[in-house]
């Protein structure tokens, strides 16, 4: 590129008046609503930089230009800013609940509350120490407390804090107010000891280690953590899972050691107000194998239909039974396929596990070693085609039935090329294909 044309390209991203006012305009325009009454900082992590930037401005370009005008303005209100403020506030107080009368007010930390009642005797004590001195003082003297000390304090804040919360929420409630989840997310948070919930899943996991590589991104950040999680083999997915369950037992472990330092009455009060839950976690000896089983896929073929057609099984069911044999053998031909392909998942899954595994497997799931057997991979079909309809084929052998003896022996003949689990026929419905035409015999056999 000659320099001619490196000047035109840079007086081409040079930014006009009209290019500042677009990017004010499609920054307001892809901040959520959720994000407007939010302080700065907060709302602009959520602005997509990615759809606010135009040509020939990228994301990062539009971003970092932004960050310029805001040095240029004023970080402190004028007094004609905050009147007009003011004006808003009293005439509508219900949309500043912090200025309504009735709004609870939060209580002062555990340090705080020591500093307050000693206050007044330090101060006599020591005349000559400024307030910052003496208020140095006593969180000094507050740290130097033996734990027991500490704990009637923690446990007097946790109670009043407590309180606030309980007024919080009726306050919300007698005011038609929406009490947000990042309310009680604050809520938690702020009671100190409290253990911090970990991620519920190897998903969240994988998107709070990853929460800070692409702030760019905004509300679709948790769309593209999802898609690279599905990429991730088993093995790296159980790999996070195994780290979440030992999360959640860490947790509950500090969950208990906090809860134990109250009295049983202050302690279902407190669980109740703070609406607090052990998680729920499988032991660390029994963990999921490593890694995770291939999903069988379904063996009815009513479901590869519905699945097709986009309907429920309800109303494929009556629509099945008017397709042709070639339709329906066509489904057919997909399970067989996917069935095949489950098979072939299933050794290869099978062979990455220990020895010990591998026979634990067998022992719970034995059903599962036709799937595991190479040389045999015969799928049965838990429902077979409804043949009501004459044969494609002049050539057909056709079986003639002529005595109810006959078709009992038929009967036992096909019983014993049919799946049995647990030495137990299962079998509700079994079809016999006579002369092109269908007999059913429902629980024929029971034991």
């Amino acid at each position: 590129m000659t320099e001619s044309e490196m000047d035109v390209a840079e007086s081409a991203k040079a930014w006009t008046t009209a290019n500042l006012l677009k990017l004010v305009g499609r920054i307001r325009s892809n901040t959520p609503e959720s994000e407007k009454t939010t302080n700065y900082q907060s709302g602009l992590l959520s602005v997509n930089w990615d759809k606010t930037a135009f040509p020939p401005y990228s994301a990062k370009e539009c971003h970092d230009k932004w960050q310029k005008v805001m040095k240029k303005m004023r970080k402190v209100r004028s007094l004609p800013d905050l009147i007009a403020e003011a004006e808003e506030v009293v005439s509508k107080p219900l949309l500043h609940r912090r200025t309504h009368p009735d709004f609870p007010k939060y209580p002062c930390s555990a340090r705080i509350d020591y500093m307050k009642k000693n206050f007044s005797r330090l101060k006599k004590k020591h005349p000559r120490l400024t307030m910052t001195e003496i208020v140095v003082k006593a969180l000094k003297k507050y740290n130097e407390l033996p734990d027991e000390k500490k704990d009637e304090y923690e446990k007097r804040h946790a109670l009043e804090r407590a309180k606030y919360w309980r007024k919080f929420d009726n306050f919300c409630k007698n005011n038609n107010l929406h009490c947000t989840r990042r309310a009680r997310k604050a809520k938690l948070a702020a009671i100190e000891g409290l253990p911090v919930k970990p991620p519920r899943g190897g998903l969240s996991l994988f998107i709070k280690e990853h929460a800070a590589e692409k702030p760019s991104l905004g509300l679709d950040f948790f769309s593209d953590m999802k898609k690279r999680w599905r990429k991730l083999d088993a093995t790296e997915k159980h790999e996070y899972y195994t780290r979440c369950l030992k999360m959640r037992h860490e947790y509950n472990a500090k969950l208990k050691e906090y809860l134990d330092r109250f009295d049983e009455t202050e302690k279902q009060l407190f669980i109740k107000e703070q609406e607090i839950r052990f998680m729920k976690a499988k032991p660390l000896s029994v963990q999921r194998m490593s890694p995770r089983e291939p999903k069988m896929p379904s063996q009815t073929l009513l479901t590869y239909f519905a699945r097709d057609k986009m309907m429920s099984l309800a109303r494929s069911k009556k629509r099945w039974h008017k397709l042709s044999v070639k339709e329906k053998e066509r489904y057919k031909e997909q399970m067989h396929s996917n069935m095949e392909q489950y098979s072939e998942n299933l050794q290869k899954w099978f062979e990455k596990l220990t020895p010990e595994e591998q026979t634990k497997y067998l022992k719970q799931k034995p059903s599962k070693l036709r799937f595991l057997d190479g040389k045999n991979k015969q799928v049965y079909d838990r429902e077979e085609l409804h043949l009501s309809q004459p044969s494609d084929s002049e050539d057909e052998e056709i079986i003639e039935i002529s005595s109810e003896e006959d078709i009992w022996s038929s009967y036992e003949v096909m019983l014993m090329v049919l799946p049995v689990e647990n030495n137990k026929y299962t079998q509700n419905n079994c079809w016999i294909f006579l002369n092109e035409s269908v007999c059913s015999y429902e629980s024929v056999i029971k034991y």
